[in-house]
Protein backbone atom coordinates (compact mmCIF):
# COMPACT_ATOMS: atom_id res chain seq x y z
CA UNK A 1 0.00 0.00 0.00
CA UNK A 2 3.12 2.55 1.27
CA UNK A 3 4.76 1.52 -2.27
CA UNK A 4 1.72 2.41 -4.02
CA UNK A 5 1.10 5.43 -2.34
CA UNK A 6 4.31 6.88 -2.72
CA UNK A 7 4.74 5.71 -6.98
CA UNK A 8 1.16 7.72 -6.70
CA UNK A 9 2.84 10.86 -4.90
CA UNK A 10 6.06 10.47 -7.40
CA UNK A 11 3.62 10.68 -10.14
CA UNK A 12 1.80 13.97 -8.91
CA UNK A 13 5.38 15.64 -8.74
CA UNK A 14 6.85 14.31 -11.83
CA UNK A 15 3.68 15.94 -13.51
CA UNK A 16 4.10 19.09 -11.95
CA UNK A 17 7.71 19.11 -13.55
CA UNK A 18 6.84 18.26 -16.94
CA UNK A 19 4.06 21.10 -17.00
CA UNK A 20 7.06 23.36 -16.05
CA UNK A 21 9.26 21.92 -18.32
CA UNK A 22 6.59 22.41 -21.38
CA UNK A 23 6.00 25.95 -20.46
CA UNK A 24 9.36 26.92 -19.47
CA UNK A 25 11.41 24.99 -22.64
CA UNK A 26 12.69 28.27 -24.04
CA UNK A 27 15.20 28.63 -20.99
CA UNK A 28 16.20 24.95 -21.85
CA UNK A 29 18.16 25.97 -24.63
CA UNK A 30 20.49 28.94 -24.42
CA UNK A 31 19.58 31.63 -23.35
CA UNK A 32 21.22 35.66 -22.52
CA UNK A 33 20.17 37.74 -19.80
CA UNK A 34 22.76 40.96 -19.03
CA UNK A 35 24.66 38.74 -16.43
CA UNK A 36 25.63 36.38 -18.84
CA UNK A 37 28.21 38.31 -21.06
CA UNK A 38 29.54 39.31 -17.50
CA UNK A 39 29.84 35.87 -16.47
CA UNK A 40 31.29 35.64 -20.32
CA UNK A 41 33.94 37.76 -19.98
CA UNK A 42 34.91 37.38 -16.22
CA UNK A 43 34.75 33.59 -16.27
CA UNK A 44 33.40 30.90 -13.04
CA UNK A 45 36.15 32.27 -10.59
CA UNK A 46 36.46 35.99 -10.88
CA UNK A 47 32.58 36.92 -11.76
CA UNK A 48 31.32 35.80 -8.31
CA UNK A 49 34.12 38.04 -6.54
CA UNK A 50 32.70 41.10 -8.68
CA UNK A 51 29.10 40.29 -7.91
CA UNK A 52 28.10 37.18 -5.77
CA UNK A 53 30.60 37.96 -2.79
CA UNK A 54 30.29 41.82 -2.50
CA UNK A 55 26.44 40.82 -2.16
CA UNK A 56 27.01 38.39 0.42
CA UNK A 57 25.36 35.80 -1.61
CA UNK A 58 27.92 32.87 -0.89
CA UNK A 59 25.61 30.15 -2.24
CA UNK A 60 25.72 31.29 -5.83
CA UNK A 61 29.37 31.88 -5.12
CA UNK A 62 29.88 28.32 -4.57
CA UNK A 63 27.43 27.19 -7.41
CA UNK A 64 29.55 29.27 -10.15
CA UNK A 65 33.03 28.08 -8.54
CA UNK A 66 31.79 24.54 -9.28
CA UNK A 67 31.19 25.31 -12.66
CA UNK A 68 34.78 26.45 -13.29
CA UNK A 69 36.10 23.31 -11.54
CA UNK A 70 33.89 21.15 -13.27
CA UNK A 71 34.97 23.15 -16.76
CA UNK A 72 31.36 23.29 -18.14
CA UNK A 73 30.93 24.95 -20.78
CA UNK A 74 28.84 27.91 -20.02
CA UNK A 75 25.96 26.98 -22.44
CA UNK A 76 25.69 23.57 -20.60
CA UNK A 77 25.85 25.47 -17.29
CA UNK A 78 23.40 28.02 -17.88
CA UNK A 79 20.68 25.29 -19.22
CA UNK A 80 21.75 22.64 -16.35
CA UNK A 81 21.33 25.15 -13.84
CA UNK A 82 17.69 26.17 -15.36
CA UNK A 83 16.85 22.55 -15.46
CA UNK A 84 17.64 22.06 -11.61
CA UNK A 85 15.95 25.53 -11.05
CA UNK A 86 12.70 24.02 -12.58
CA UNK A 87 13.23 20.56 -10.62
CA UNK A 88 13.33 22.66 -7.45
CA UNK A 89 10.35 24.70 -7.97
CA UNK A 90 8.50 21.72 -8.82
CA UNK A 91 9.51 20.09 -5.52
CA UNK A 92 8.36 23.28 -3.99
CA UNK A 93 5.18 23.39 -5.53
CA UNK A 94 4.28 19.55 -4.69
CA UNK A 95 5.31 20.80 -0.78
CA UNK A 96 3.35 23.77 -0.52
CA UNK A 97 -0.09 21.64 -2.60
CA UNK A 98 0.35 18.76 0.57
CA UNK A 99 0.41 21.88 3.09
CA UNK A 100 -2.92 23.38 1.51
CA UNK A 101 -4.46 20.34 1.18
CA UNK A 102 -3.39 19.21 4.40
CA UNK A 103 -5.99 22.48 5.74
CA UNK A 104 -8.60 22.06 2.85
CA UNK A 105 -9.14 18.33 3.26
CA UNK A 106 -10.43 18.11 -0.37
CA UNK A 107 -13.48 15.86 -0.33
CA UNK A 108 -13.01 14.70 -4.57
CA UNK A 109 -10.12 14.07 -6.67
CA UNK A 110 -11.09 17.46 -8.63
CA UNK A 111 -10.46 19.74 -5.68
CA UNK A 112 -7.28 18.46 -5.30
CA UNK A 113 -6.46 19.14 -8.86
CA UNK A 114 -7.84 22.78 -7.93
CA UNK A 115 -5.33 22.86 -5.24
CA UNK A 116 -2.53 21.82 -6.87
CA UNK A 117 -2.90 24.02 -10.12
CA UNK A 118 -3.71 27.12 -7.50
CA UNK A 119 -0.58 26.26 -5.86
CA UNK A 120 1.75 26.14 -9.26
CA UNK A 121 0.23 29.95 -10.00
CA UNK A 122 1.37 30.80 -6.62
CA UNK A 123 4.61 29.90 -6.66
CA UNK A 124 5.44 29.84 -10.77
CA UNK A 125 3.93 32.94 -11.74
CA UNK A 126 5.09 36.35 -13.74
CA UNK A 127 7.03 37.90 -11.13
CA UNK A 128 9.00 34.33 -10.28
CA UNK A 129 9.61 33.65 -13.74
CA UNK A 130 12.69 36.23 -13.24
CA UNK A 131 14.10 33.59 -11.07
CA UNK A 132 14.67 31.29 -14.27
CA UNK A 133 16.82 34.46 -15.91
CA UNK A 134 19.97 34.63 -14.88
CA UNK A 135 23.29 32.52 -14.29
CA UNK A 136 22.49 31.52 -10.96
CA UNK A 137 18.72 30.58 -11.31
CA UNK A 138 19.05 26.87 -9.69
CA UNK A 139 20.20 29.22 -6.39
CA UNK A 140 17.61 31.96 -7.00
CA UNK A 141 14.97 28.62 -7.08
CA UNK A 142 16.48 27.04 -4.23
CA UNK A 143 15.59 29.56 -2.18
CA UNK A 144 12.25 29.45 -3.13
CA UNK A 145 12.05 25.97 -1.89
CA UNK A 146 13.65 26.89 1.70
CA UNK A 147 11.19 29.30 1.84
CA UNK A 148 8.44 26.86 1.38
CA UNK A 149 10.13 24.30 3.99
CA UNK A 150 10.13 27.57 6.24
CA UNK A 151 6.17 27.15 5.73
CA UNK A 152 6.14 23.63 6.02
CA UNK A 153 7.89 23.64 9.34
CA UNK A 154 5.60 25.98 11.10
CA UNK A 155 2.54 23.77 10.37
CA UNK A 156 4.20 21.04 11.43
CA UNK A 157 4.57 20.10 15.04
CA UNK A 158 8.16 19.31 15.22
CA UNK A 159 10.63 20.43 18.09
CA UNK A 160 12.21 23.48 17.60
CA UNK A 161 10.54 24.48 14.86
CA UNK A 162 11.57 28.24 15.16
CA UNK A 163 14.85 27.34 14.95
CA UNK A 164 14.74 24.88 11.92
CA UNK A 165 12.83 27.77 10.27
CA UNK A 166 15.68 30.42 10.99
CA UNK A 167 17.94 28.46 9.57
CA UNK A 168 15.60 27.31 6.31
CA UNK A 169 14.90 31.16 5.91
CA UNK A 170 18.75 31.86 6.50
CA UNK A 171 20.02 29.59 3.40
CA UNK A 172 17.43 31.25 1.06
CA UNK A 173 18.36 34.46 2.30
CA UNK A 174 22.23 33.49 1.68
CA UNK A 175 20.51 32.61 -2.15
CA UNK A 176 18.74 35.47 -2.63
CA UNK A 177 18.15 38.13 0.09
CA UNK A 178 14.99 39.39 -2.30
CA UNK A 179 13.07 36.43 -1.71
CA UNK A 180 12.36 36.56 2.26
CA UNK A 181 9.64 39.34 2.16
CA UNK A 182 7.59 36.03 0.61
CA UNK A 183 7.91 34.23 3.42
CA UNK A 184 5.51 35.88 5.80
CA UNK A 185 2.54 36.51 3.05
CA UNK A 186 2.51 32.99 2.89
CA UNK A 187 2.12 32.54 6.33
CA UNK A 188 -0.81 34.88 6.43
CA UNK A 189 -2.48 32.82 3.24
CA UNK A 190 -2.07 29.43 5.36
CA UNK A 191 -3.38 31.76 8.37
CA UNK A 192 -6.24 32.75 6.60
CA UNK A 193 -7.19 29.37 4.81
CA UNK A 194 -7.04 27.53 8.60
CA UNK A 195 -9.56 30.20 9.86
CA UNK A 196 -11.79 29.68 6.76
CA UNK A 197 -11.52 25.75 7.45
CA UNK A 198 -11.61 25.56 11.00
CA UNK A 199 -14.28 28.52 11.82
CA UNK A 200 -12.35 30.25 14.61
CA UNK A 201 -13.88 33.34 15.54
CA UNK A 202 -12.61 36.36 14.96
CA UNK A 203 -10.89 37.32 18.62
CA UNK A 204 -9.75 33.77 18.56
CA UNK A 205 -8.02 34.11 14.84
CA UNK A 206 -6.82 37.60 15.39
CA UNK A 207 -4.80 36.47 18.73
CA UNK A 208 -3.53 33.32 17.06
CA UNK A 209 -2.81 35.52 13.60
CA UNK A 210 -0.94 38.09 15.29
CA UNK A 211 0.95 35.93 18.37
CA UNK A 212 2.04 33.98 14.91
CA UNK A 213 2.85 36.89 12.86
CA UNK A 214 5.00 38.81 15.28
CA UNK A 215 7.05 35.48 15.82
CA UNK A 216 7.50 35.04 11.84
CA UNK A 217 8.22 38.49 11.70
CA UNK A 218 10.93 38.44 14.67
CA UNK A 219 12.70 35.52 12.82
CA UNK A 220 12.80 37.02 9.22
CA UNK A 221 14.25 40.37 10.69
CA UNK A 222 17.04 38.49 12.38
CA UNK A 223 17.48 36.54 9.19
CA UNK A 224 17.53 40.19 7.30
CA UNK A 225 20.01 41.65 9.79
CA UNK A 226 22.36 38.50 9.53
CA UNK A 227 22.14 38.80 6.01
CA UNK A 228 23.08 42.52 6.54
CA UNK A 229 26.22 41.97 8.55
CA UNK A 230 27.09 39.31 5.47
CA UNK A 231 27.37 41.82 3.50
CA UNK A 232 29.06 44.36 4.63
CA UNK A 233 31.75 42.00 5.94
CA UNK A 234 32.44 41.45 2.26
CA UNK A 235 31.52 44.60 1.31
CA UNK A 236 34.36 45.47 3.07
CA UNK A 237 36.52 42.44 3.07
CA UNK A 238 36.40 43.65 -0.81
CA UNK A 239 36.69 47.46 -0.11
CA UNK A 240 33.48 48.16 -1.54
CA UNK A 241 30.52 50.62 -0.33
CA UNK A 242 27.47 49.64 -1.12
CA UNK A 243 24.72 51.58 -0.02
CA UNK A 244 22.14 49.24 -0.24
CA UNK A 245 19.25 51.04 2.33
CA UNK A 246 18.94 55.26 2.37
CA UNK A 247 17.96 56.90 5.38
CA UNK A 248 15.53 60.31 4.53
CA UNK A 249 16.28 62.93 5.92
CA UNK A 250 14.77 65.82 4.68
CA UNK A 251 10.84 67.01 3.35
CA UNK A 252 13.03 67.60 0.04
CA UNK A 253 14.65 63.48 -0.08
CA UNK A 254 10.83 62.30 1.10
CA UNK A 255 9.18 64.33 -1.58
CA UNK A 256 12.01 62.71 -4.30
CA UNK A 257 11.30 59.44 -2.67
CA UNK A 258 7.45 59.32 -2.70
CA UNK A 259 7.55 59.99 -6.40
CA UNK A 260 9.96 57.35 -6.97
CA UNK A 261 7.53 54.44 -5.20
CA UNK A 262 4.50 55.64 -7.04
CA UNK A 263 6.13 55.74 -10.29
CA UNK A 264 7.69 51.97 -9.36
CA UNK A 265 4.22 51.05 -7.77
CA UNK A 266 2.66 51.99 -10.85
CA UNK A 267 4.93 49.52 -12.81
CA UNK A 268 4.26 46.95 -10.35
CA UNK A 269 0.88 47.18 -9.79
CA UNK A 270 -0.92 48.50 -12.51
CA UNK A 271 1.12 47.61 -15.45
CA UNK A 272 2.18 44.31 -14.04
CA UNK A 273 5.72 44.83 -15.91
CA UNK A 274 3.59 44.14 -19.20
CA UNK A 275 4.18 40.37 -17.97
CA UNK A 276 0.43 40.71 -17.74
CA UNK A 277 -2.55 42.98 -19.21
CA UNK A 278 -2.79 46.66 -17.24
CA UNK A 279 -4.42 46.38 -13.81
CA UNK A 280 -4.95 42.45 -13.63
CA UNK A 281 -3.11 43.25 -10.07
CA UNK A 282 -5.75 44.72 -9.18
CA UNK A 283 -8.94 42.96 -11.09
CA UNK A 284 -8.24 39.59 -9.46
CA UNK A 285 -8.97 40.74 -6.01
CA UNK A 286 -12.48 42.18 -7.37
CA UNK A 287 -13.40 39.36 -9.44
CA UNK A 288 -11.97 37.28 -5.99
CA UNK A 289 -14.53 39.45 -3.43
CA UNK A 290 -17.18 39.27 -5.71
CA UNK A 291 -16.68 35.45 -5.99
CA UNK A 292 -16.98 35.12 -2.56
CA UNK A 293 -20.18 36.98 -2.13
CA UNK A 294 -21.85 34.88 -4.32
CA UNK A 295 -20.55 31.89 -2.58
CA UNK A 296 -21.70 32.98 0.64
CA UNK A 297 -18.34 33.93 2.58
CA UNK A 298 -18.27 35.13 6.18
CA UNK A 299 -17.53 38.69 6.12
CA UNK A 300 -14.26 37.88 8.11
CA UNK A 301 -12.84 35.98 5.37
CA UNK A 302 -13.97 38.78 3.12
CA UNK A 303 -11.78 41.50 5.34
CA UNK A 304 -9.23 38.46 5.72
CA UNK A 305 -8.34 38.31 2.57
CA UNK A 306 -8.70 42.47 1.87
CA UNK A 307 -6.07 42.70 4.61
CA UNK A 308 -4.16 39.79 2.52
CA UNK A 309 -3.98 41.72 -0.68
CA UNK A 310 -2.97 45.20 1.04
CA UNK A 311 -0.02 43.53 2.82
CA UNK A 312 1.03 41.94 -0.50
CA UNK A 313 1.11 45.22 -1.70
CA UNK A 314 2.43 46.68 1.31
CA UNK A 315 5.35 44.19 1.34
CA UNK A 316 6.91 45.08 -2.33
CA UNK A 317 5.98 49.11 -2.52
CA UNK A 318 6.79 50.23 1.09
CA UNK A 319 10.77 48.78 1.09
CA UNK A 320 10.79 51.08 -2.00
CA UNK A 321 11.35 54.08 0.15
CA UNK A 322 14.52 52.33 1.88
CA UNK A 323 15.81 50.23 -0.85
CA UNK A 324 17.83 51.76 -3.64
CA UNK A 325 17.40 48.98 -5.98
CA UNK A 326 14.90 49.84 -8.65
CA UNK A 327 12.06 48.09 -9.86
CA UNK A 328 12.08 44.37 -10.88
CA UNK A 329 10.11 41.09 -10.78
CA UNK A 330 12.24 39.42 -8.90
CA UNK A 331 11.90 42.01 -5.80
CA UNK A 332 7.73 42.44 -6.38
CA UNK A 333 7.40 38.62 -6.13
CA UNK A 334 4.41 38.94 -3.31
CA UNK A 335 2.20 41.15 -5.68
CA UNK A 336 1.66 38.41 -8.10
CA UNK A 337 0.89 35.92 -5.70
CA UNK A 338 -1.89 37.30 -4.96
CA UNK A 339 -3.42 35.50 -8.08
CA UNK A 340 -2.67 32.22 -6.49
CA UNK A 341 -3.65 33.36 -3.13
CA UNK A 342 -7.24 33.85 -4.78
CA UNK A 343 -7.34 30.77 -6.03
CA UNK A 344 -6.55 29.36 -2.50
CA UNK A 345 -9.17 30.89 -0.80
CA UNK A 346 -11.74 30.79 -3.42
CA UNK A 347 -11.40 26.84 -2.99
CA UNK A 348 -11.05 26.84 0.95
CA UNK A 349 -14.52 28.77 0.73
CA UNK A 350 -15.93 25.38 -1.20
CA UNK A 351 -18.79 23.98 0.95
CA UNK A 352 -20.19 20.50 0.01
CA UNK A 353 -23.68 21.95 0.29
CA UNK A 354 -22.82 24.97 -2.14
CA UNK A 355 -24.79 24.97 -4.93
CA UNK A 356 -23.58 22.87 -8.53
CA UNK A 357 -23.17 25.67 -10.36
CA UNK A 358 -21.65 28.00 -7.78
CA UNK A 359 -18.46 25.35 -7.28
CA UNK A 360 -18.85 25.10 -11.23
CA UNK A 361 -18.12 28.62 -11.62
CA UNK A 362 -14.75 28.79 -8.93
CA UNK A 363 -13.64 25.77 -10.61
CA UNK A 364 -14.06 27.28 -13.95
CA UNK A 365 -12.17 30.35 -12.25
CA UNK A 366 -9.02 28.57 -11.18
CA UNK A 367 -8.97 26.29 -14.43
CA UNK A 368 -8.97 29.51 -16.36
CA UNK A 369 -6.35 31.86 -14.38
CA UNK A 370 -4.05 28.46 -14.76
CA UNK A 371 -4.23 27.99 -17.94
CA UNK A 372 -3.57 32.22 -18.40
CA UNK A 373 -0.53 32.14 -16.13
CA UNK A 374 1.08 28.81 -18.17
CA UNK A 375 0.06 30.93 -21.53
CA UNK A 376 1.61 33.97 -20.75
CA UNK A 377 4.76 32.45 -18.85
CA UNK A 378 5.22 30.91 -22.60
CA UNK A 379 4.88 34.37 -24.14
CA UNK A 380 6.77 36.13 -22.61
CA UNK A 381 10.03 33.71 -22.56
CA UNK A 382 9.13 33.62 -26.16
CA UNK A 383 9.25 37.26 -25.58
CA UNK A 384 12.88 36.69 -23.80
CA UNK A 385 14.30 34.88 -27.00
CA UNK A 386 13.02 37.49 -29.33
CA UNK A 387 14.81 40.06 -27.26
CA UNK A 388 18.19 38.17 -27.42
CA UNK A 389 17.59 37.25 -31.66
CA UNK A 390 17.55 40.91 -31.95
CA UNK A 391 20.82 41.48 -29.59
CA UNK A 392 22.42 39.14 -31.81
CA UNK A 393 21.43 40.10 -34.86
CA UNK A 394 22.88 43.75 -34.29
CA UNK A 395 26.31 42.09 -32.56
CA UNK A 396 26.66 39.87 -35.89
CA UNK A 397 26.05 43.00 -38.28
CA UNK A 398 28.63 44.55 -36.24
CA UNK A 399 31.61 42.05 -36.36
CA UNK A 400 30.59 41.88 -40.03
CA UNK A 401 31.35 45.73 -40.26
CA UNK A 402 34.56 45.45 -37.86
CA UNK A 403 35.70 42.14 -40.05
CA UNK A 404 35.54 44.06 -43.05
CA UNK A 405 36.88 47.59 -42.22
CA UNK A 406 39.58 45.27 -40.82
CA UNK A 407 40.15 43.49 -44.11
CA UNK A 408 40.07 46.53 -46.24
CA UNK A 409 42.20 48.67 -44.09
CA UNK A 410 44.88 46.30 -42.43
CA UNK A 411 43.89 48.02 -39.43
CA UNK A 412 42.78 45.87 -36.06
CA UNK A 413 39.89 47.33 -33.89
CA UNK A 414 41.34 47.05 -30.14
CA UNK A 415 39.47 49.59 -28.61
CA UNK A 416 35.71 50.67 -28.08
CA UNK A 417 33.77 53.49 -27.40
CA UNK A 418 29.62 54.48 -26.69
CA UNK A 419 27.76 57.28 -26.20
CA UNK A 420 23.92 57.39 -25.80
CA UNK A 421 21.46 59.25 -28.54
CA UNK A 422 19.46 61.86 -26.50
CA UNK A 423 16.40 59.40 -25.88
CA UNK A 424 17.78 55.84 -25.62
CA UNK A 425 15.59 53.06 -25.36
CA UNK A 426 15.80 50.14 -22.99
CA UNK A 427 13.88 47.59 -25.27
CA UNK A 428 14.00 46.97 -28.99
CA UNK A 429 10.92 47.97 -31.09
CA UNK A 430 8.50 45.41 -30.84
CA UNK A 431 9.61 43.71 -27.82
CA UNK A 432 7.28 43.88 -24.43
CA UNK A 433 9.15 45.88 -21.89
CA UNK A 434 9.11 43.60 -19.33
CA UNK A 435 12.62 44.74 -17.65
CA UNK A 436 15.47 42.35 -17.31
CA UNK A 437 13.69 39.30 -18.98
CA UNK A 438 13.76 41.44 -22.09
CA UNK A 439 16.01 44.67 -21.75
CA UNK A 440 18.37 45.10 -24.69
CA UNK A 441 21.82 43.79 -23.81
CA UNK A 442 23.63 46.37 -25.88
CA UNK A 443 22.31 49.11 -23.85
CA UNK A 444 22.69 48.23 -20.65
CA UNK A 445 25.47 50.27 -19.07
CA UNK A 446 26.64 47.48 -16.67
CA UNK A 447 27.12 44.67 -19.86
CA UNK A 448 27.45 46.69 -23.39
CA UNK A 449 31.45 46.40 -23.52
CA UNK A 450 30.72 42.84 -22.50
CA UNK A 451 27.96 42.21 -24.65
CA UNK A 452 30.28 43.64 -27.70
CA UNK A 453 33.19 41.69 -27.16
CA UNK A 454 31.07 38.58 -26.71
CA UNK A 455 29.52 38.94 -30.70
CA UNK A 456 32.84 40.65 -31.66
CA UNK A 457 34.67 37.57 -30.66
CA UNK A 458 37.67 39.84 -30.17
CA UNK A 459 38.60 42.04 -27.01
CA UNK A 460 37.95 45.23 -26.69
CA UNK A 461 39.44 47.93 -24.70
CA UNK A 462 37.02 50.71 -23.13
CA UNK A 463 37.60 54.22 -24.53
CA UNK A 464 36.24 57.57 -24.02
CA UNK A 465 33.72 58.58 -27.24
CA UNK A 466 35.05 62.42 -26.62
CA UNK A 467 38.12 61.00 -28.34
CA UNK A 468 36.69 60.59 -31.43
CA UNK A 469 35.29 64.38 -31.90
CA UNK A 470 39.00 65.72 -31.13
CA UNK A 471 40.24 63.36 -34.29
CA UNK A 472 40.95 65.40 -37.13
CA UNK A 473 38.37 66.01 -39.00
CA UNK A 474 35.25 64.35 -37.15
CA UNK A 475 33.15 67.17 -36.47
CA UNK A 476 31.34 67.33 -39.43
CA UNK A 477 30.68 63.60 -39.25
CA UNK A 478 29.22 64.10 -35.83
CA UNK A 479 27.43 66.69 -36.91
CA UNK A 480 26.22 65.58 -40.06
CA UNK A 481 25.55 61.84 -39.23
CA UNK A 482 25.10 61.06 -35.35
CA UNK A 483 25.42 64.50 -33.57
CA UNK A 484 21.88 64.64 -31.81
CA UNK A 485 19.73 62.75 -33.97
CA UNK A 486 17.21 60.63 -31.66
CA UNK A 487 17.46 56.73 -32.97
CA UNK A 488 14.44 54.43 -32.25
CA UNK A 489 16.49 51.37 -34.11
CA UNK A 490 19.50 50.04 -35.34
CA UNK A 491 21.39 51.83 -38.19
CA UNK A 492 24.35 50.75 -39.38
CA UNK A 493 25.30 55.00 -39.50
CA UNK A 494 25.53 54.37 -35.72
CA UNK A 495 28.92 52.76 -35.93
CA UNK A 496 32.14 54.57 -37.32
CA UNK A 497 35.22 52.61 -37.03
CA UNK A 498 38.12 54.24 -37.31
CA UNK A 499 42.00 54.08 -36.95
CA UNK A 500 41.81 51.23 -34.27
CA UNK A 501 38.75 51.78 -32.49
CA UNK A 502 34.60 51.46 -32.98
CA UNK A 503 32.45 53.70 -32.47
CA UNK A 504 28.97 53.54 -31.41
CA UNK A 505 25.70 55.41 -30.79
CA UNK A 506 23.32 53.44 -28.58
CA UNK A 507 19.59 54.22 -29.86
Amino acid sequence: MKNKLNKKEALKFLGILGVIVIICSNFLQMHYSSDTFVLYRLGYFNYPSEYFLQDGRLISTVFCYLGGILHLPIPVYIIAMDFIGMVLLAIAIYIIANIFKNIIKPESVLKEVLIYLASFVLILNQYTLEYLLFPESAVMCMGVLFIVLSLKTLVSNSKNKYLKIFIYLLIAGLSYQGELNIFPILVLLVLIVKQIKEKKKVKEFLKESAIELVKIIAVTISVLIICTIVVNICAKIYNTQKESMILIRNERMFKRKLNFVKSYSRDIIINCICTLPKYSILICPLVTAVLLIITKAKIQTIINYIVYYLISLASVTLPLFIITAAVCARLSVPAMMIFGASLIILIANIEENLKEWKKNLINFVVILIFILNAGFIVINTTQHIAANKIDEAQGKQIKYMIDKYEEETGNKVTKFAYRYDPDPQQYAPGIKHMESLTERKLACVWCIEYAMQYYCERDLEWTHFSSFALKENNMEKMHNNIGNKDYDSFLEEQIIIQDDTIYMIVY
